[in-house]
């Protein structure tokens, strides 16, 4: 897929209508995932372990004693390498006793290609990936 291609799924990406039941929120397909991601809201910064990810976010477990408003966005960073870098503003969609539900509300084009190679490289199914990203931008 070119980057004119993906650039036009991206800004035409409105997650919000893919979230209104447990069947559309597995309608993009997930990888178990292990890797520490950075958050940030205001002021405060922490880390939460990656449980899964996904074309559309991901399901992380939470550090303990931590007070933050789920409907503020955040900042997030998953550090692929020295080099490789997913960053996105995420929404908390759930909260679980030890799980937060991530959703991708603003990735730019550079981590959403990170993104589709680090899924494309886990599912050994480009296709799928690509057929996901075109229904992303629906």
């Amino acid at each position: 897929m070119d980057e004119w291609r993906l650039m036009s799924i991206l800004s035409s990406m409105n997650t919000e209508k893919y979230i209104n039941s447990d069947k559309e929120r597995r309608k993009y397909t997930r990888i178990p995932f292990s890797a520490e991601i950075l958050m940030q809201s205001g002021n405060e910064e922490w880390t939460c372990n990656v449980l899964d990810i996904s074309l559309n976010g991901m399901l992380v477990e939470p550090p303990t004693n931590i007070n933050i408003n789920p409907n503020n966005p955040c900042a997030m960073a998953l550090f692929l390498s020295d080099d490789v870098i997913i960053n996105a503003r995420v929404k908390i969609r759930h909260t679980a006793a030890d799980s937060w539900g991530l959703e991708y509300i603003n990735i730019d084009v550079e981590s959403l290609q990170h993104l589709r190679h680090l899924l494309e490289s886990n599912l050994h199914d480009a296709d799928l990936i690509h057929r996901e990203l075109i229904q992303l931008g629906q």
